[in-house]
C-alpha cells in the first residue's frame, strides 16, 4: 500500500483500469436511466438501477483501500457522517447521497481533474449515441408527449431523440461543451468559442432554452477581459443570493416580478409556491409524497425544476449547505489556479441551477465531484486541478 501511495503521488494524473471501469460504467448506466429508456424498458431499468448502486458502493470501498492519508480519512469520515445521518432519517439512496459517495471515490482513485472530465465526457457521449440510435431504430420515441395526470393539460414529458425533453438533450450537449472548454480552452481558445456558439445555436433550435443560456453565460465570461484576483471571491455569495431570490419568488409568485418570471421560465415561481406551501423544509427531509392525480394534484404534475428549491424540499437544509459549499469550492478552485474557463463554468452552473435541477445531479455535472479534491493538500490540489 505504501508503494501504491508513492506511485500515486509521483504520478498524480495516473488512472488505474479498475477506477476507469467503475467510474465509466456508473456514469454510463445512470445517464442511460435518465433517458426515456427508463420508461420503455422498466424491468431492465430496475436491474440497471440496482447494478449502479452496487457499483457505487464497491467503488467507494475500493477507493478507501487503495490510498490512505490523514486528510483522506478526515474527509471520508465527515462525508460518511453526513451520508449515514441522511440515509438513516430519509431512508433513500438519493442522487445527493451518490454524489457524496463519489466525491470520495472518484478524486481518490483518479487524481486528475482533466482525466475525471474525460471519462465522464466519454460516458456521456456514449449514452447520447446509444439513445439516439435506439430512437432512430424505433426502440425509443423520437418525439411525442406524455403526462402523469390524465386530467391535466400539462405535458411534463416531451420526447426528443430518446430523451424525455429537449432540455435534457440540450443539457447533455451543454455539459459536453463545458467539459470540452475545461480541457481545451487554454490551448484552443477560438476553436472552443466557435464550438460553444455552435452548441448554443443547436440548443436554441431544438427548444432547450435554459441549456443554451448556460452556454451563453460561459461565452460572455470567456470574452470578458478579467484576471481572477482575490476580489472575485465576492462571487462566493452568488449561490446564497440565488437561493434567497428563489425563496422570495416562491413566496411572492404573484408579484410583478413573479408573474414576469412565470411567463419566461414555465411558471417556476408558481410551482415553487405550491411545494413550499405544502411541504415543510427541514434540516434533513424525507422525499415528499407528491399527489399528481385529480384537481388537487400539485401544479406541474409533480415536476420540480429549480435546483435551490428542489434541494431544500427533497433533501433539506443540510444538503443545501453541502451544495452551496460545492459551488463555492468550484469558484475558489478557479481563482486559486487562475482558470478563467473553470470560473465561467462555475458561474454558468450556479445560474443555470436557478431554473433547472440538472446541475445538481452527479450524472449530469462532473464538476460537482471536484469538491473531493479537498482530500489533498493545497499544493497537491493545485497540481491535480491543472492535470
Amino acid at each position: 500500500m505504501m508503494e501504491e501511495n508513492k506511485e500515486l503521488q509521483q504520478y498524480p494524473g495516473r488512472i488505474d483500469l479498475i477506477s476507469f471501469v467503475f467510474f465509466y460504467l456508473i456514469i454510463l448506466i445512470q445517464t442511460i436511466l435518465f433517458t426515456s429508456f427508463n420508461t420503455f424498458f422498466p424491468h431492465m431499468s430496475i436491474l440497471m438501477a440496482k447494478l449502479v448502486n452496487i457499483l457505487i458502493i464497491l467503488y467507494f470501498i475500493y477507493s478507501i483501500l487503495i490510498k490512505i492519508t490523514r486528510r483522506k480519512i478526515i474527509f471520508t469520515l465527515i462525508v460518511l457522517l453526513i451520508i449515514l445521518s441522511t440515509v438513516w432519517y430519509s431512508g433513500v439512496f438519493s442522487p445527493y447521497i451518490k454524489l457524496l459517495i463519489l466525491s470520495v471515490a472518484v478524486p481518490a482513485t483518479i487524481p486528475s481533474a482533466r482525466n475525471i472530465s474525460k471519462i465522464f465526457g466519454i460516458a456521456m457521449v456514449t449514452t447520447m449515441i446509444i439513445t439516439i440510435w435506439l430512437s432512430i431504430n424505433g426502440a425509443l420515441p423520437q418525439s411525442g408527449t406524455a403526462s402523469r395526470s390524465m386530467i391535466s393539460n400539462y405535458q411534463e414529458t416531451v420526447y426528443f431523440m430518446g430523451f424525455n425533453h429537449p432540455n435534457a438533450f440540450g443539457t447533455f450537449l451543454s455539459m459536453i461543451m463545458m467539459i470540452f472548454t475545461f480541457l481545451f480552452y487554454k490551448k484552443y481558445k477560438w476553436r472552443v468559442i466557435i464550438g460553444l456558439l455552435l452548441f448554443a445555436v443547436i440548443d436554441i433550435y431544438i427548444g432547450a432554452g435554459t441549456a443554451s443560456f448556460s452556454i451563453l453565460i460561459l461565452m460572455i465570461i470567456l470574452f470578458l477581459p478579467i484576471k481572477l484576483k482575490k476580489i472575485y471571491k465576492i462571487f462566493y455569495l452568488l449561490p446564497t443570493i440565488v437561493t434567497l431570490f428563489s425563496l422570495w419568488l416562491s413566496c411572492n409568485n404573484t408579484s410583478n416580478l413573479g408573474n414576469f418570471i412565470n411567463t419566461k421560465v414555465a411558471s417556476r415561481p408558481n410551482v415553487w409556491n405550491a411545494y413550499i406551501t405544502q411541504y415543510p423544509i427541514g434540516f434533513i427531509n424525507k422525499p415528499p409524497m407528491v399527489d399528481v392525480g385529480g384537481y388537487s394534484g400539485i401544479l406541474g404534475n409533480g415536476v420540480l425544476d429549480g435546483s435551490y428549491i428542489y434541494i431544500l424540499i427533497f433533501w433539506g437544509i443540510l444538503s443545501w449547505i453541502i451544495y452551496n459549499f460545492i459551488f463555492i469550492s468550484l469558484l475558489k478552485f478557479s481563482i486559486d489556479i487562475n482558470n478563467k474557463a473553470l470560473f465561467g463554468i462555475a458561474i454558468a452552473i450556479i445560474i443555470n441551477a436557478f431554473p433547472e435541477s440538472h446541475m445538481i445531479m452527479f450524472y449530469e455535472n462532473v464538476f460537482l465531484l471536484f469538491v473531493g479534491f479537498y482530500q489533498y493538500s493545497i499544493i497537491e490540489r493545485r497540481k491535480i486541478l491543472e492535470l
